[in-house]
């Protein structure tokens, strides 16, 4: 990659574009999974498409034999759009309508269920159905030490928990074929309580093991030492997610035939697709303000950093324009701020370096939660390209949106206008 590359790719798609290295995801897919199957070799992977949904990575999980993990109606719609059989596909969320709920059971897919509200909805279908059976999973909420309680799934401590299960297992054509969870924590330990309060809570509820229990999301993806150091926990790798899990696995059902064990179910989404998607912008312009220097670029903080992940910086790349060679000057820290009108739009804070404007900056990193939060505010989203080094080729992979496509769905019309 050098600046001509870039500014040939800015002059057809515009400033500022996401850069996919889809050959990466997949390759993370293959080392996450194998790390899992050496320990445990009854694990599956669930690919979180909240995550990013971009359809090629959705469509190559599919092909690899994974499953597609969903959180909305429109995901499962997305999933059944690239083909993946409605059996690959695991409904969670804790806001899931009638008919998506009916499309997956009818369909032969998991529901996990997160709420009271769903029970109702999943009784009566079982008995608008009797000829057909059912697959559903309970999604379970506990204490994993965090300072913030989970809002997702049953309370396993609270006393409505096992009358639920009850309620559940007595609709003769539903069968509960696992457990579910999901935490926001990433650090090893917090999967260590997880996991063994899912294997104790699994042997009380089943006498027999169950199809599948299913650990969830939350796994670090790779990254470099500099984006590591700003993390307050230590990032695990794959390897270290796999021996801390999988050994767990391995040794509660050792007694068990392979074909008595369940299936290790995870849904990673970061750990599979952070480092696949790299940002490109371009500098417009460098300015004092007092003792504060303002680098403008052609893209915004809500591009490359999602909510949860302010302060953080990302790694960044700086491709410089040839004829500037001989102009730079040094800067101690510069800030590198969005294009929009809020003040704390940076994506950046106190670079040292060279920079000049008509230079290009590359993010690294932004392959998680990027496209699917960008919102349509001041500009609409830009594209995503696979770049192809050896072949010198560019594959559109999502277009750039345009004014029409964030405006078609208004009403134009005035009130009282014909």
């Amino acid at each position: 990659m050098d600046w001509d590359i870039l500014e040939e790719l800015s002059n057809i798609y515009g400033d500022s574009f996401y850069l996919l290295d889809s050959q990466r995801f997949e390759r993370n897919y293959d080392e996450f999974l194998k790390a899992f199957r050496d320990i445990y070799p009854k694990t599956f992977i669930a690919y979180s498409y909240k995550t990013n949904y971009t359809p090629k990575l959705c469509a190559l999980i599919d092909r690899k034999g994974g499953y597609a993990e969903v959180v909305s109606e429109m995901e499962f719609d997305l999933a059944a759009k690239l083909g993946v059989p409605i059996q690959k596909i695991i409904f969670n969320g804790p806001y899931k309508s009638k008919k998506a709920i009916k499309k997956c059971l009818l369909g032969g897919g998991i529901v996990n269920l997160d709420s009271f509200y769903e029970i109702d909805i999943v009784e009566k279908i079982a008995q608008d159905n009797p000829e057909i059976n059912m697959s559903i999973g309970i999604r379970c909420n506990f204490d994993v030490g965090s300072s913030m309680p989970s809002r997702f799934g049953f309370d396993i401590d609270g006393k409505d928990f096992y009358r639920t299960f009850g309620r559940l297992k007595n609709i003769d054509n539903v069968v509960i074929k696992g457990l579910h969870c999901h935490f926001p924590n990433r650090d090893l330990e917090s999967f260590i309580v997880r996991v063994d309060k899912m294997l104790r809570l699994s042997e009380k509820l089943f006498s027999l093991p169950p199809e599948f229990i299913d650990i969830g999301g939350g796994f670090c993806g790779k990254m470099s030492e500099f984006l590591k150091k700003q993390f307050k926990y230590r990032v695990p790798n794959y390897q270290e997610y796999a021996e801390a899990i999988g050994t767990k696995f391995r040794e509660f059902y050792k007694h068990l035939d392979e074909s008595e064990k369940p299936k290790l179910l995870l849904e990673p989404g970061t750990a599979l697709v952070a480092d696949t998607m790299k940002f490109v912008v371009k500098v417009i312009d460098i300015k004092a303000i007092r003792n504060k220097i303002i680098a403008t670029v052609s893209g915004s903080k809500y591009n490359v950093i999602p909510t949860s992940a302010d302060g953080i910086n990302l790694p960044i790349t700086v491709y410089q324009k040839p004829e500037n060679d001989r102009h730079y000057e040094e800067y101690d820290s510069i800030d590198i701020a969005g294009y929009t009108c809020m003040e704390n739009d940076y994506l950046y804070r106190g670079y040292k370096g060279s920079l000049k404007r008509g230079d290009y900056i590359v993010f690294d990193n932004v392959g998680s939660y990027s496209i699917v939060l960008k919102p349509p505010f001041i500009l609409p989203n830009c594209p995503i390209i696979e770049y192809n080094p050896k072949k010198k080729s560019y594959e559109i992979i999502k277009r750039k949106e345009e004014n029409e496509d964030i405006f078609r769905t208004f009403n134009f019309k005035c009130e009282g206008e014909n």
